[in-house]
């Protein structure tokens, strides 16, 4: 995925990081427990958010 390439160190790419992996755990709970497709797709699309900010500040 990221090769061989440095990735920046920083306070806040650190954060984001454990944000998106305990939002991965928040999915798969919506998804088995909850099971409501509502909420399973807010945190997905927040999820993505997350991710996209990460790819920037790797970038």
């Amino acid at each position: 995925m990221f090769s061989h390439t440095t990735i920046p160190s920083s306070p806040e790419l650190v954060k984001l990081l454990r944000v998106y992996f305990q939002l991965d755990e928040v999915l798969s709970f919506a998804t088995f427990e909850l099971q409501d497709d509502g909420i399973v797709a807010e945190i997905s699309q927040f999820k993505d958010r997350v991710r996209k900010v990460i790819e920037k500040l790797i970038s």
